[in-house]
Parts: C-alpha cells; structure tokens; sequence
C-alpha cells in the first residue's frame, strides 16, 4: 500500500484543478478574469514581499542570537582535538602528536593532504588521498554535529546545493578564532537555510491574507453573469482563468510541503522527497524554484 502513496499527490493536483476549474466556469468570464487577476497579484506581491521581508525579519531577530550562538559554541572546541580523535578514528596504523597537528594546522595551506602526507611518512600504509578523504570527511561529519542543531543538519542534508561550502566553514573552524569560524557557519550554512523557511512562511501567510480581500472584491462583479456573454464561451473563459487560481494553489501547497520535508530531515513516511520523486505532476510544482 505504501509503494503507492505517491499517487495521492497527483490526484490532489488533478482534484484541485478540477475544482477551481468548475468555480471559474461558474463565475463566468468577467468575474473569473478579476479573481485570476487579483489571485496572481496576489501571487507576485506575496513573492516580492517575503523576499524584501525574510531578510529583514532574519537580520533584525535572528542574526544576532545565532552569531551569538555559534561563537560559544565554537569557542568550547579545540581544533587539534577533533582533528586528532579523526585520525584515531580513522585506524590509520599510526599516530600524529598533538604538537606535529598543531604545527599543521597552523601552517600548511592544504591541511588535509599535509596530514596525509605526515601519516604517510609515520609509517601507514594508506594512501594519501583516502587519508586527506576519511580525514576530512571525518572532521567535516564532527564540527556540523557539535556547531549547528538537529534542525540545521537536517535541512543541510535535504537542500545540500542550496546552501553555502561547508568546507570553508571547518577550514576557518581549524585555522581560524571562534568568532570568525561563527561569522562564515552564519553566511554560508544558517542564514541561507532559515531565509528559505522565512521566505516560505512570508509567502504563505501573505498569500493567505491577500486572498481573504479577494472573494469580496470579485464578489462585486456578480452582476456580469447576468450580461448575455456568448455562453459556452463565457463558461469556457471562466473555467481556463479558474485554472491559474489552481496552478498558484497547488505551488502554495508544494512550498509547504517542502518546508516540512526541510524542517524533518526528509525522513517522514509520506513527506519525503523519494516519494515525492515518484509523481509524474506533482514533483513539477516541487522542484520549481522562484523562492531561491
């Protein structure tokens, strides 16, 4: 039963457009041609004003407490510490002194093919580049799970190209101070993750408060569907413009998905983007990125 959820989202697509298809007919041309109207600028008002307002609401009530945050956080670790319990970790056959990763850490421009290169000449028989891969990786795997919480990792996992380079953030972690390993987690991971979730969140509620004003004001052109208006045709124009109503419904409906599949790491039975990949409409409306 499962392997079929899938098949929920198209119907949905197809039910919802099917619906506002039917109102629009019923509205007739005129009545239909406002509401379409009024929906889309909704639409674009709504897209405009979450990214004008995500990133004010993020700068003025959001930015400071996460700095705050991940300068104590990265302050509590020692870079030598974690870059020396990777290579025990790792089982490389031999050990590198704390004083000799120091040294590394401090001065080489390629850390990691540096620490290879070392373990190398201290007698282990890998190679170098599965060395400077497991290492890094390892390191990589340690400062996402000690410096950003479960919500961050999650969506970092789920979004992966829309972020930030997580490499330039354990980079300034091991040669740089707590303050400056904060500022580029910040820029490079934190502050696009939790803008896109703002953008979400603005667009939804804008589109929903918008949409309140608009039955009452397309509700003042009733008189139109008294107007003798070539029928079948009057039907038909009605029906296509209830039809944009259904398309931007369905890509509201696909931005909230998308942030729930964020917020839980993608690993709900339902709301997963493996499930999602499966559809043949919905997956349209769920990759189509205007939010950024």
């Amino acid at each position: 039963m499962t392997d079929y959820l899938y098949i929920f989202y198209d119907v949905c697509v197809v039910g919802i457009i099917l619906i506002t298809l039917y109102q629009g007919s019923k509205r007739g041309f005129l009545r239909s041609a406002v509401y379409a109207i009024l929906i889309v600028a909704a639409f674009f008002v709504s897209w405009f004003g979450a990214e004008a307002l995500s990133p004010l609401i993020y700068d003025s009530f959001i930015h400071e407490t996460v700095i705050d945050t991940l300068t104590d956080t990265a302050s509590k670790k020692d870079p030598v510490t974690v870059v020396s319990d990777a290579l025990t970790s790792g089982d490389y056959g031999t050990t590198v002194s704390d004083s000799e990763i120091g040294e590394i850490i401090s001065g080489a421009s390629d850390l990691f093919n540096e620490l290879a290169e070392t373990l190398r000449e201290n007698g282990s028989q890998d190679s170098a580049s599965s060395i400077a891969t497991g290492v890094e990786s390892s390191v990589t795997s340690t400062v996402e799970s000690f410096l950003f919480s479960d919500y961050i990792i999650n969506a970092l996992e789920t979004l992966g190209a829309a972020t930030g380079d997580m490499s330039e953030v354990v980079n300034v972690f091991l040669t740089g101070s707590a303050e400056e390993t904060a500022a580029t987690a910040e820029e490079e991971i934190v502050r696009p993750i939790i803008e896109l979730a703002l953008k979400i969140i603005v667009f939804l509620v804008l589109l929903f408060v918008l949409r309140l004003v608009i039955n009452p004001v397309s509700n003042m052109f009733k008189f139109a569907n008294k107007i003798p208006l070539i029928g079948a045709l009057n039907v038909l124009l009605g029906a296509i413009l209830g039809a944009v109503e259904g398309l931007i419904t369905v890509y509201g409906l696909a931005l909230l998905i998308k942030l729930v599949v964020n917020v839980s790491g993608d690993s709900l039975i339902f709301l997963n983007t493996d499930t999602i990949e499966l559809t043949y409409i919905f997956k349209f409306f769920y990759e189509l990125n205007l939010m950024g």
